[in-house]
């Protein structure tokens, strides 16, 4: 009797000890689960893109003289989504001639956008000092007055020293347009403006990064009909030193 009470003692505890192992391993299965979920829940929030704003915008198309080359297809985008468009082309711009002047700031007081595409870089794709001037583009900031704005890099026709990786640093993938890895057809004779056909692409590339990735969707349907043959634009000039 002495043996078998002590058998079943042991057994007793043995079976306690599991048991509470069992439950102890399954409370932490799914403690870990939830902290997973969590943390899973919290990053889809992080990526999840705003709603998209389907109200009727006053767009302004600016920047250096690869405006030009994108606007054609931004008015057609603009006439097919009910959009209004303001475009200024600065031939030979910089972010240090935006920065250095009030020019971004009057064009935004006189057609008063809700929306801004700033196209910017063409000029400085082989500057020494590409990281640096990002200290330019802290100075443009101020004059966007807070408006939602989307920067647009270059059309690269060769690898650039910087400017590209400055402007996604300062901005991210969110806000700024990474033009660098589409593959452009040129005017010809020019090595760096896109062409007609070109500009078409690289719109339609850009519209469908704005209304799925970008910080600021808004309504941009792709247009059914042909691009307009004229768009009204201002055209400015970097005067030489």
């Amino acid at each position: 009797m002495k043996r078998t009470t002590k058998f079943i003692l042991v057994a007793t505890a043995v079976a306690a000890a599991c048991t509470f192992i069992y439950i102890y391993i399954e409370y932490l299965a799914e403690r870990t689960v939830k902290r997973s979920a969590v943390s899973e829940v919290f990053e889809n929030y992080r990526d999840t893109i705003p709603r998209t704003d389907t109200t009727t915008q006053n767009i302004l198309l600016i920047g250096d003289s690869m405006a030009y080359s994108l606007m054609f297809r931004v008015q057609n985008y603009c006439n097919y989504n009910h959009h209004n468009l303001n475009v200024v082309t600065w031939v030979s711009a910089t972010t240090e001639t935006y920065a250095m002047c009030d020019t971004l700031e009057y064009f935004v007081n006189l057609y008063k956008p809700t929306y801004i595409l700033f196209v910017i870089g063409a000029n400085e794709m082989f500057v020494s000092n590409a990281m640096e001037r990002v200290d330019y583009v802290n100075k443009i900031i101020p004059q966007t007055h807070g408006i939602r704005t989307i920067w647009i890099g270059p059309p690269n026709w060769k690898e650039d020293t910087g400017i590209n990786n400055m402007l996604m640093q300062k901005f991210g993938p969110r806000q700024f347009f990474l033009s660098k890895y589409l593959h452009f057809t040129r005017i010809k004779g020019d090595v760096a403006h896109p062409d007609r056909p070109a500009g078409t692409m690289w719109m339609d590339s850009i519209a469908s990064w704005i209304k799925t990735k970008s910080f600021f969707p808004i309504r941009l349907e792709k247009p059914v009909d042909e691009n307009p043959i004229h768009v009204d634009f201002v055209k400015l000039v970097v005067k030489d030193r």
